[in-house]
């Protein structure tokens, strides 16, 4: 799960201001306005349909993405190789939780 900021147009205060952006995997799973705090989110069903088809799709073309990175960068590639391992379990166990939170 990762959070961006972004400028955009409240629905409920409608005042253009930060709003913050919850992704998981590459998906938008929320938002939250820094001016009013009111949060609008996907159907979670919707949401976790779509979550799973893109990490299925993550996980189906990692290997030639790692291959690629790998190839252009073969020293920084291997070094980080493995705390990018050991990474991967708690990054996805992250997404998930962020996907069945209903708060």
């Amino acid at each position: 799960m990762t959070d961006n900021m972004t400028e955009l147009t409240c629905v409920a205060c409608g005042q253009e201001c930060p709003h913050e952006l919850v992704m998981v995997g590459r998906l938008l799973h929320s938002t939250r306005c820094s001016a009013c705090g009111h949060v609008v989110r996907h159907e979670q069903r919707d949401l976790m349909s779509s979550y799973l088809r893109d990490l299925e799709h993550r996980v189906l073309t990692k290997p030639q993405r790692m291959m690629l990175r790998a190839m252009r960068e073969p020293r920084s590639f291997l070094l980080e190789l493995p705390l990018a391992l050991a990474r991967q379990p708690a990054k996805l166990l992250d997404e998930i939780r962020t996907l069945l939170r209903r708060d």
